[in-house]
């Protein structure tokens, strides 16, 4: 699966910067943890899932979707290639609980959509099931939320932010009761509302410009530290 995962990826990630163009809000948060990661997102369209194949660096993400969604045999075989796992969201199947939690100990990251269903109306985070809780509290996954600022449109510029990794260093280990679910679900909520305001401020102020120029200033800063310290072992050079 990874393999056939990565060809895909490299094959397809020049289209995918043509067919949906994006710029991502502090991508340096996003990055290997030592456990299994949990990429949470609000849901706006069927493209949001490229977002996160195509707009996260890293290898295999496996994402859940609705058993709705798996096509005809040829199209099921291929998004489970590509590490999708289908749930059905009325009675969720032990295999696929198991699958998913099994992914998130073997150190895989798991993208989930806690709003469940695509947000139709505006974007304002609709009521988040507790699905992404329970996988995060036994796999003990790290989680990220990841969001989308406007529902996706080919060859349209999106906007997505990675936002600060969701504490839940008190929850692990405890009984996944109702009470420990709601609790893990609030905070998922709350880390993904501020990442969704930060979005919106730092689209507004076209951060990634500010962004590009802070990074040109420091690589100008770092060529002339080198050229002066070439010249000063020159210099220390010849006075030998």
């Amino acid at each position: 699966m990874r393999a056939w995962y990565w060809f895909l990826k490299i094959l397809l990630t020049p289209i995918a910067a043509v067919l949906f163009p994006r710029k991502v809000m502090n991508k340096y948060k996003y990055k290997k943890y030592e456990r299994g990661q949990i990429v949470i997102s609000n849901h706006l369209s069927w493209m949001d899932i490229l977002y996160v194949y195509f707009g996260l660096p890293g290898g295999l993400k496996r994402a859940l979707s609705k058993k709705e969604n798996k096509g005809n045999k040829a199209q099921q075989w291929f998004m489970q290639t590509i590490g999708v796992v289908f749930v059905d969201r009325d009675k969720p199947e032990l295999s696929s609980m198991r699958t998913c939690i099994n992914a998130l100990k073997d150190g895989d990251t798991l993208a989930i959509c806690p709003e469940g269903t695509r947000n139709r109306v505006n974007r304002e985070l609709q009521p988040l099931h507790s699905g992404a809780a329970l996988f995060a509290l036994k796999g003990n996954a790290q989680v990220i939320p990841y969001v989308i600022h406007h529902k996706g449109k080919m060859f349209r510029r999106n906007y997505l932010g990675v936002g600060d990794p969701v504490d839940l260093s008190d929850l692990y280990g405890k009984r996944t009761d109702e009470a420990t679910l709601q609790e893990a679900t609030e905070r998922f909520r709350i880390a993904m509302q501020n990442t969704l305001d930060e979005l919106d401020e730092w689209v507004a102020q076209k951060g990634w410009k500010k962004r590009n120029k802070q990074v040109k200033i420091e690589r100008r800063t770092l060529k002339r530290e080198y050229k002066a310290a070439r010249r000063a072992y020159a210099k220390s050079s010849h006075s030998k």
